[in-house]
């Protein structure tokens, strides 16, 4: 190949890639999508979880939609309070009160409760499950595999020693992950600043709860009697508290003659909840 042809196809090649270059940037200014410059700031305000738990498609739509005005900041139950101020400042709108929930437990078998049968198979709740209930005597109890503690993105789930799932209160966000992958229905979302639980789940009669379970509900009615506020009712055979009455006073604790109405001792540690 000669010089001029080298030379002849270098300045083609060169006048291509201008062309070219000329025609994606016209392109880009053409069809570029505007973004509203708060979009990056209120992501960055938010958890990253992309737990779902406010109904979008993560992180990156719920900013989109709040944008939009399509939903509302205390749609996403994970944010911290102090972000949360942040993106009201972005958003120039007034900040609405929250009531901060956390993730409870219903269930204090574990251990105390025998197996019905030896399960092999899959270590997981939704698993295990599908086999006749799970291995446990108890149906309603939990099957202490580890699927709760997997799902939760803030790592606010531990497994205790008796097999049964414990949340810190001051990590779990309320995003509400572990209440849809419990196949028992174990897990239930609660004010923060509330610290009695009723941890059962069993809706048996006292005499088939107790054949099972040491430490499970046998509807006495005891809490019942011994409740100032009219907050806890046996209701099918199990204990339920209502939250917008209930004050934490600790009485129906007290009498529970089977102590599956607790205080959990996460709860004990974190004052501030």
């Amino acid at each position: 190949m000669s010089l001029l042809e080298i030379v002849a196809a270098i300045l083609v090649l060169g006048s291509l890639g201008l062309l070219f270059g000329l025609g994606l940037a016209i392109a880009s200014k053409k069809f570029c999508v505007a973004v509203d410059p708060h979009l990056e700031k209120i992501i960055s305000c938010l958890p990253g979880a992309n737990c779902g738990a406010c109904g979008m498609p993560g992180c990156m739509g719920f900013a989109q939609s709040l944008l939009k005005g399509e939903v509302a900041l205390n749609s996403c139950r994970a944010i911290d309070e102090d972000s949360r101020k942040k993106v009201a400042r972005i958003l120039g709108v007034e900040l609405q009160a929250r009531v901060r929930q956390v993730a409870v437990l219903h269930c204090a078998g574990g251990k105390k409760v025998g197996d019905k049968f030896q399960y092999n198979g899959l270590e997981d709740c939704l698993a295990a499950d599908l086999v006749l209930g799970g291995g446990k005597e108890c149906v309603y109890g939990c099957l202490g595999f580890v699927t709760c503690k997997e799902v939760c993105p803030f790592e606010a789930i531990t497994m205790s020693s008796e097999a049964l799932p414990v949340v810190a209160p001051l990590k779990c966000r309320a995003c509400g992950k572990c209440v849809e992958a419990c196949p028992k229905k174990l897990f239930s979302l609660i004010p923060a600043s509330s610290s009695v639980v009723v941890a059962c789940n069993s809706h048996d009669t006292g005499r088939d709860v107790q054949a099972v379970c040491p430490v499970g509900c046998i509807a006495c009615r005891k809490c019942e009697k011994a409740c100032k506020f009219d907050a806890i009712h046996v209701v099918d055979n199990l204990a339920v508290i209502d939250y917008n009455k209930c004050t934490s006073c600790g009485e129906c604790v007290k009498v529970c003659p089977t102590k599956c109405i607790i205080i959990p001792k996460a709860n004990l540690k974190n004052k501030e909840i």
